[in-house]
Order: C-alpha cells, then structure tokens, then sequence
C-alpha cells in the first residue's frame, strides 16, 4: 500500500514539473525600453511610462496592452488582441496581429509587411493610419479616426457611431450600392499609383467617409479653375 501511494506522490510531482517547465509565463511589464524576441512567449505583455520602447522581433504574446505614451513596433511574431490606450503608438510593420485596437487618444499604424486581421479605431480620437500591409477587415467606432493611403483591405470596412473614415489618393470614387455586402464600394488609386476596391459593410459606412485627393490632384484641380476663370 506504502510503495502505491508512493509512486501515485511521485506521479504527480513529476507531472507538475513537467506542467511547469512547459508553461507559458504569465506576464511581461516593461516600465522601460526592451525587446520580445523569437522564442518568447508571453500571456499577457503591458507596456507603461512615456519614454518606453519596445520593439516585438519576433515571439508569441496572447495579449498586449500599451499605457502613457510607450511605443511598440511590431516587425515579426504573433499576437492574439493589441489594445493601445491613452496616448500610446502602435508601428505594425511585421509578424501578425490578430485584432488591434486604437482606443481614446492612442495611434496605431500599419506599414508594408505588416498583416492585421482586424483593425479598430474607438473612443475619444482613437486614430488609426494604414500605409501599406494587409487588413481583413476595418471597423472604427465612438468616434475613432481611420485614415487609409495605402495597403489592402481583403474583407471589407465597417464604420459606426461618428467615426471617420479618410481615403486618400486620386480618381477616388464611393458607391452605396455593389460590393460583396451590396453596401457599396470605395475605389480609385493611392499615391504611389497601386489601384484599390474597399468594399463597404453596413447601410450608414458610406455616410462615414471622407475622399480626400493627394495634394498634387488638388493643384491640378486648382490650377484648372484658375485657366477657367482667365478664359471666361
């Protein structure tokens, strides 16, 4: 009986080791500049005080969550759910981010190499800018600013609340009709001259969104109205 329940004890404790080699930290706080690199893997990560920068190189973090005004560029890994709050930045330039979030004053920006699979800018002037990259889907609320100059939007853009949503480039056309939602559709070419089809989710997205020309189609349409107004 004694060399049974012996070896159920030793069973046990062994299995606890093991749980507890293989486990995956709880958290990560950085109160001051660092970095995650490959092989990391975190539960949860939180970032605070205004001068931190950290930089994901690469690793595997459930979740984030960024405080003050801290800084973190993404250029590889995976994360789970991003929260920027307050006045923190998010860089999204690599790796992989499931869903990302730009809450209250906060800013998140997506640049080539960068694959968010859903992208929201919330509260009061949570703002969002993509550059380049891949999103799947695009959905601002409260009164969350979006700002598009470039990437590609493979699912579709939803707008809610008094969000703003900010097309820049040229030939840019709106439609509140067609599109795979039948909602309508935002198309025309971005700065560096890449061709784009956004289609729109939701009855009240298309009274959401601003076509803003880049700057050299503004000069052409003023230089066209002033040769107007010489030959009249």
């Amino acid at each position: 009986m004694n060399r049974k329940v012996t070896a159920i004890f030793a069973a046990v404790i062994l299995s606890f080791t093991a749980v507890q080699l293989y486990a995956v930290p709880i958290d990560k706080i950085f109160t001051s500049s660092g970095q995650i690199l490959d092989g990391e893997e975190w539960s949860n990560v939180y970032i605070y005080n205004d001068d931190t920068i950290v930089d994901m190189l690469g690793g595997d973090v459930d979740g984030i969550g960024t405080y003050d005004a801290s800084t973190v560029n993404v250029t590889g890994g995976h994360v789970n759910t991003f929260d920027a709050l307050e006045f923190s930045t998010a860089n999204i330039s690599g790796g992989y981010v499931y869903s990302l979030r730009a809450g209250d004053s906060a800013t998140a920006s997506i640049f080539d190499g960068g694959f968010v699979s859903s992208l929201t800018a919330t509260g009061n002037l949570g703002t969002v800018s993509v550059y380049g990259g891949i999103v799947d889907y695009v959905c601002p609320g409260e009164s969350g600013l979006v700002n598009l100059y470039g990437g590609l939007i493979t699912d579709s853009l939803s707008a809610l609340d008094q969000s703003v949503v900010n097309v820049f480039g040229y030939d840019l056309i709106k439609t509140n009709y067609g599109g795979i939602y039948g909602h309508g559709q935002v198309y025309g070419f971005w700065s560096d001259g890449t061709s784009f089809t956004i289609d729109l989710n939701g009855l009240e997205t298309y009274s959401h969104i601003n076509l803003i020309p880049e700057p050299s189609s503004l000069i052409l349409l003023f230089t066209g109205v002033l040769i107007l107004r010489r030959i009249r």
